[in-house]
This record gives structure tokens, C-alpha cells and sequence, in this order.
């Protein structure tokens, strides 16, 4: 759940996830519609795979059953496999043209996973496999996951990690705030993990970490946490860790593109607005 954000979809679903799951149900060999409509006959075959894998076959696609389901591709496959990807699009800007759903895994459907890769925070290998599946399942209306910061990334590669810093000293880490996510960066998002549940700990920051790791912070405010959204807010601010009438300014603007009416504070839904790309 942490790291891998696996949705649930059952019947009555037309989220642009179903036609993802009924390509890859054709890709086991169930002759299923890729209709995009979750109906009786797409929960026939995912009870029939289910039942084959020896999981509870209730029709559901879940996070037991999407590990079983998922067939990992790269470029130089073929197959249904590979449209259950190309057909999500994937566009990554405005006006940018969706992927072309034809079964090859070519240079273009690789460059377009890359990018979604680096999206969310995910490993930047241009591979469809299980992680970057388990956020190509969250393709459902409602609330969308949190991006994650693992070791190894740089401010360069995901544009969170200074803001995972700043806000893990802002928990009271020692570590530097250098955009370089090593190690003792893991170590720190382990040990702040331990503050909160004994399972699912790693040195991954994710969904059941960035809700309490954030801090609602507002003009007057100082510190780490202010440094944080600091590194996030678009403008180029100077990172001081104080939230005066520039700092105001820039959530402002934010929230008024995506959030209106804007109010200046750097709560919940400003935070992971931030962390995630949004067009306006």
C-alpha cells in the first residue's frame, strides 16, 4: 500500500483503468471486450484468472489480484499486453498526442512510461512492470496517490526530494537538506516510518507517509517545512524558510490556477498539488 498503490475495481466501472485490465486479461487468454465497461462478462473473467492463480475469485480486481494480473513489457514487445498500456495515452502535456494503441512497444511508448516514471517518482527504466503498474492502476476517479521518493533519487531526477528532506528535519532529522536522497535520507524516512506503523516500513517515502510528514504552514510561519514548500512552489523563491509576503504570493498564485479561491495556506490539498503535475 506504501509504495504500491494498487486500486480496487469491480463491476460497474468505466474508469480508464478497465480498458487496461481487460487488455491483460486478452493477454492471459480470456476473450474479453476491451470495451472499457466493467460488466458481468469482464468479472467472468477475472473470477475465471482468478480462480486459476488460487486467490479469492470474487471478480474484483484488487491488490492481491492486480500482481497476478499484470504482464510486465518493454520496448520490443508485442501484444495486448502492450495496448493495455498505449491505450491510458499517457499524454504528458497539453495538446501533447496520445500514444497510438498498436501492440509495439516501440521507442515512443517507452519514452511516454519514462515520463510517467518520472512523474510519480517511480524507477525511470521505461518499463511497464509491477510498480509503474500499481500507479497506472490508480487511473479511477477520486482522489490520486502520492508521488514517492525512494534512495537514489536527486533534486534532478524528482523534484520532491529537498522537500522530503526539508520536512523529515522538520520532523526532527539530522540529515542534510543537499537534494540528494541517499542512505541517511533512507534511513531517516525509515526511522520516521517506526513513529508510525510497524509494517510496510522500507526507506521509500509514500502514501501512508506524505499525509502526516507534511506541515500546514501559512504567512508568519518559519523553519523546515516552510523551506520545504519553498523548493516546490513554482517562481524560483529563495529558500530561507520564511513564509512572508513573497511565499504568500506564490501559493496564492498556485491555488488560485488549481485551488481557487485561493486563502494562502499550505494545507493538504496545496501540498500534494505540489507533488504532483497538474495542467491548468
Amino acid at each position: 500500500m506504501n509504495i504500491e498503490p494498487w486500486s480496487t475495481i469491480g463491476v460497474g466501472s468505466t474508469a480508464p483503468i478497465v480498458p487496461g485490465i481487460q487488455y491483460l486479461l486478452r493477454a492471459h487468454g480470456h476473450a474479453v471486450a476491451a470495451d472499457g465497461d466493467y460488466g458481468p462478462l469482464t468479472a467472468a473473467a477475472v473470477t475465471a484468472f482468478q480462480t486459476a492463480q488460487g486467490v479469492p475469485a470474487d471478480g474484483v480486481v484488487g491488490p492481491v489480484t492486480w500482481p497476478r494480473l499484470v504482464v510486465t513489457v518493454q520496448q520490443g514487445s508485442s501484444g495486448d499486453a502492450v495496448r493495455a498500456v498505449q491505450q491510458f495515452g499517457l499524454v504528458r502535456w497539453p495538446g501533447d498526442a496520445p500514444l497510438v494503441v498498436d501492440g509495439s512497444y516501440g521507442p515512443v511508448t517507452a519514452e511516454y512510461v519514462r515520463f510517467f516514471q518520472e512523474s510519480w517518482g517511480l524507477t525511470q527504466d521505461g518499463v511497464a512492470g509491477r510498480e509503474t503498474w500499481s500507479f497506472f492502476s490508480t487511473f479511477t476517479p477520486g482522489p490520486q496517490p502520492w508521488a514517492l521518493v525512494k534512495v537514489g533519487a536527486t533534486q534532478d531526477t524528482n523534484w520532491r526530494v529537498l522537500a522530503a528532506q526539508h520536512l523529515l528535519r522538520a520532523h526532527g532529522a539530522t540529515i542534510a537538506a543537499d537534494g540528494v536522497f541517499g542512505p541517511l535520507s533512507g534511513e531517516a524516512v525509515r526511522t520516521y516510518q517506526q513513529t508510525l506503523r510497524a509494517v510496510e516500513v522500507s526507506t521509500t517515502l509514500g502514501q501512508l507517509d506524505w499525509p502526516h510528514l507534511i506541515v500546514t504552514v501559512r504567512q508568519g510561519d518559519h523553519g523546515d517545512a516552510v523551506r520545504a514548500l519553498q523548493t516546490l512552489l513554482p517562481g524560483g523563491l529563495v529558500v530561507d524558510g520564511d513564509f512572508g509576503p513573497l511565499t504568500d504570493a506564490a501559493v496564492r498564485s498556485f491555488q488560485q490556477v488549481f485551488f481557487p479561491p485561493p486563502d494562502g495556506i499550505a494545507g493538504p490539498q496545496t501540498w500534494h498539488g505540489l507533488m504532483v503535475r497538474l495542467f491548468d
